[in-house]
């Protein structure tokens, strides 16, 4: 079962639709959670969510991202019974209540296949030039034979960076539409995706992406909280912090890229709320008191005063969790495994 509806009449003029400044957008993104189960994302809206991942940067020209949308209400009923077996738990009602799913492929027979015609196109446009070293021989000779002898491992690496390239412009597409985005953890049937769409050996799922008008403030409770700038990045070599300047901090609060950090006011009465409106458990997750404290004073971490007051209201509520002992055992045994500090991460000195 397919469906490829006619869009023209309900397609806005560009002068319709509003222009965002791309530095708020980005700002406003969030993984919106909750969906109106009863309000469908246009085709429109779609299909420019496609056109900004189908430009994005790839190597070579080679276009090895594609996708698959798909509507519960015009996807075959057992392929879409397929996916619901492969979407994790955490994700079902994300499944259901969206209004569209899209399954981010990689090609990786793309790389192989189309590397010679893609640099052709890119001579063609002006972007392949003798400035840079290019000559027709050795791309002949040594420049494509060499990128066509690539391993699948490596291909696999490189494009599904590329995938993800694709699948951000899509994403910041539809939040400057109104759109809500939320990639989608399909882990629980290894391979699942593959067989529910019979894909050819050589297409890999990358992602799932859904999409929906929210249900919840499109705001999401606010910006999430992440590493310092200067835990992140480095200058001229790595362990030399790149400390941000206050000023240009300063600016992009103004342009809506920095936000207010979670969680605004009302947030958890709006969790609350929309899990009694579907019949859901309210409330959310708390981890143990020793374990909020030491994240708490961790330095790397850019906590804000809204967050630290609501850590400090977990912790005067008491009743708090303690870790289960076989996760405690597995916290040791994976973290000596990869060389970490134990100790730090189980708050123990």
């Amino acid at each position: 079962m397919s469906s490829n509806p006619s869009t023209a009449s309900a397609v806005p003029n560009a002068a319709e639709v509003p222009d965002l400044p791309f530095l708020q957008v980005v700002g406003d993104r969030r993984s919106i959670r909750y969906f109106d189960p009863d309000k469908k994302v246009e085709e429109w809206k779609v299909q420019a969510m496609l056109h900004a991942a189908r430009i994005a940067s790839c190597q070579g020209n080679i276009n090895a991202t594609e996708a698959i949308v798909v509507q519960k209400e015009t996807c075959d009923p057992d392929v879409w019974d397929d996916l619901e077996e492969c979407v994790s738990g955490f994700n079902v009602q994300l499944f259901t209540q969206s209004s569209h799913i899209i399954i981010w492929l990689t090609n990786i027979n793309a790389w192989y296949g189309r590397a010679n015609d893609g640099l052709s196109t890119l001579a063609l446009s002006g972007a392949l030039t003798k400035y840079h070293g290019w000559n027709y021989e050795f791309s002949m000779t040594q420049t494509i034979p060499r990128l066509m002898s690539f391993p699948k491992e490596r291909t696999d690496l490189l494009l599904r960076f590329e995938t993800g390239l694709a699948v951000c412009q899509a994403l910041l597409t539809g939040q400057a539409l109104g759109v809500g985005n939320c990639l989608c953890a399909f882990g629980r049937k290894p391979q699942g995706v593959e067989q529910a769409f019979k894909l050819p050996p050589s297409y890999k799922f990358t992602w799932a992406h859904v999409i929906g008008y929210p249900l919840e403030d499109a705001k999401g409770g606010g910006q999430r909280v992440r590493l310092k700038f200067d835990k992140l990045f480095h200058r001229n070599e790595f362990g030399t912090p790149y400390a941000p300047d206050p000023a240009v901090e300063q600016m992009l609060r103004e342009k809506g890229l920095l936000q207010e950090q979670a969680p605004l006011d009302g947030r958890f009465e709006e969790i609350d709320r929309l899990a009694a409106q579907f019949g859901r458990d309210p409330g959310v997750v708390s981890w143990p008191a020793r374990e909020l404290e030491r994240l708490m004073a961790d330095e790397d971490w850019d906590f804000g005063p809204r967050i630290r007051a609501r850590a400090q209201q977990i912790l005067d509520e008491g009743g708090l969790p303690d870790y289960p002992e076989e996760m405690r055992d597995t916290f040791v045994r994976i973290m000596e495994e990869h060389g970490l500090d134990v100790r730090k991460f189980l708050g123990e000195t």
